[in-house]
């Protein structure tokens, strides 16, 4: 998730959905979201401790590409992917992905291998795509007792959300959250976000943007002696 959240001034910018289909973002810039997501989630890494990504993809950064690309994908093929240019540039320097109500893309083995999830898989080592697919569904499966059917009908969940390092503190993740928000609260009666975090200062920095921790899941990190920890929040109001 995201590691910074405010600081510096903040920055002006619009939220935008992206879409290959409707010529809002171009096959070029869906490489430039992941490469900025591979240097958001280092730079999460080294200042935060966040070692949630680094378990993902096997201790293997040259995977990290191939991992976030499936994701940025995933949201561009069902309209979940969200960003924020900079204003001069036009680079996108925020992006965010989300899944509405009732959505099971991710279910769906065509999907799957449309958005290159197996392409990832394929470059783990044996132990930790075992690890990887045996115990992230059941994390998933634990998050869901936070909520019950009838907030689930009602809730849009991030599954990704990251700046370029030298844009944190701008507010651009807190755009994007709020807009989501706005989005959920106008689209069905009592709307509202979800997302996990893998430590604490983002928790704290989540809970200031008006979230509320619902739980903690875990499970340890096949062949180390830590756990990959994630808090589940969500914001209501």
């Amino acid at each position: 998730m995201e590691s910074h959240l405010n600081s510096k001034p903040r920055m002006q910018g619009v939220v935008e959905r992206f879409s290959v289909a409707d010529g809002t973002i171009s096959e070029e810039e869906v490489d430039k979201i992941v490469d900025m997501s591979v240097r958001a989630f280092e730079y999460a890494r080294d200042k935060d401790g966040d070692i949630s990504q680094d378990a993902l993809i096997g201790h293997d950064w040259s995977l990290a590409p191939a991992y976030y690309r499936h994701i940025v994908l995933a949201g561009m093929f069902t309209g979940g992917l969200y960003g924020v240019r900079d204003k001069e540039s036009q680079d996108i320097v925020a992006v965010g992905v989300w899944w509405g109500p009732g959505d099971k893309s991710d279910k769906l083995e065509e999907f799957k291998r449309k958005i290159g999830l197996y392409d990832f898989l394929d470059g783990l080592k044996p132990q930790f795509r075992e690890w990887y697919s045996r115990t992230i569904p059941v994390l998933i499966k634990e998050q869901e007792t936070f909520f019950t059917d009838e907030e689930r009908a009602r809730r849009w969940w991030c599954i990704h959300l990251c700046t370029e390092p030298r844009y944190h503190g701008r507010g651009l993740a807190r755009l994007i959250i709020d807009s989501i928000h706005d989005k959920a609260r106008k689209t069905i009666p009592g709307g509202f976000v979800g997302l996990g975090a893998g430590v604490e200062v983002n928790v704290k920095k989540y809970q200031s943007l008006g979230f509320r921790e619902r739980g903690v899941v875990s499970t340890p990190i096949v062949a180390s002696d830590m756990e990959v920890t994630i808090h589940v929040l969500s914001r209501e109001d």
